[in-house]
């Protein structure tokens, strides 16, 4: 499929039925009442606790659903996936684990990078300096990076400069090879499928990888351009909040995750 193609269908998806639709919408609801009921006033330690169980739960149970709006776009199914709200848990659970792996790998690239560049070590030397002209009542903060050796500061400038390069850089890659995992966790259920590097990569050459970054740019501005209208709807007193939540996040939630499974429809 196109672009245009992927844009329209995912448009029209969220409400190819009405009725399961509104249930998506009421798990949202449930899934946000830890954040929306204190905005209200209504602060209480036990209810809180309780709430918050309440959105871990839905949240892996929307996230699993999700995921079966990915694979309804994998395999040209119009309509809305049923509800299996364990079934969706477990899925939301699994895809949770998935998308830790795939960030935690970066994240420990970049602080062997950090720590090999001597980020750590500069940075700790500075510390050093500023509590010790802290110490001496030197409060200017010019006065105390001055204090900081010239080594020390061209060392930690040139650390952070070459940790941030290549965090951007794995984290950017890596965000893609997470969709495509997600989306090939979807297609076959599996969450090993899930870490195929050499499959996941197949999938991404086959679709072309200059297609997924325009098509999920695209969408993702569609997407920010929904929420600043659910921001503003949210300035109505008293419901505006609960009308945004209710109609505008889980159109937003359906039509991301559609465009996404379509956009790798190709590559199965």
């Amino acid at each position: 499929m196109n672009l245009r193609e992927i844009i329209t269908d995912a448009i029209k998806y969220p409400i190819s039925d009405t009725r399961k639709f509104l249930i998506f919408c009421v798990l949202i609801i449930l899934m946000s009442l830890s954040i929306v009921l204190p905005s209200y006033g209504l602060k209480n330690s036990t209810l809180a606790i309780i709430l918050t169980l309440v959105t871990l739960i839905v949240l892996l149970v929307v996230l699993g659903y999700s995921i079966e709006v990915i694979k309804s776009g994998l395999e040209g199914d119009d309509t809305l996936p049923d509800f299996d709200y364990v079934k969706q848990f477990v899925i939301g659970v699994k895809a949770v684990i998935l998308d830790i792996i795939y960030f935690i790998i970066p994240a420990v690239i970049t602080i062997i990078v950090a720590s090999a560049t001597g980020l750590f070590s500069s940075f700790t030397q500075i510390v050093y300096v500023g509590i010790d002209s802290l110490a001496n009542e030197t409060t200017n903060v010019t006065t105390i990076i001055a204090a900081v050796p010239k080594s020390t500061m061209n060392t930690f400038t040139n650390a952070l400069s070459v940790t941030l390069i290549v965090a951007i850089i794995l984290f950017f890659i890596f965000s893609l090879m997470s969709f495509s995992a997600q989306v090939r966790f979807a297609k076959f259920g599996s969450g090993t499928e899930g870490l195929r590097f050499k499959e996941i990569i197949k999938d991404m050459l086959s679709i072309g990888i200059i297609k997924i970054i325009v098509t999920l740019i695209v969408i993702y501005i569609i997407a920010l351009a929904l929420v600043f209208v659910i921001t503003l709807i949210g300035l109505i007193p008293y419901i505006g909040v609960f009308i945004g939540i209710f109609v505008g996040v889980p159109f937003i939630l359906l039509f991301l995750y559609r465009a996404i499974g379509l956009l790798y429809a190709d590559a199965y």
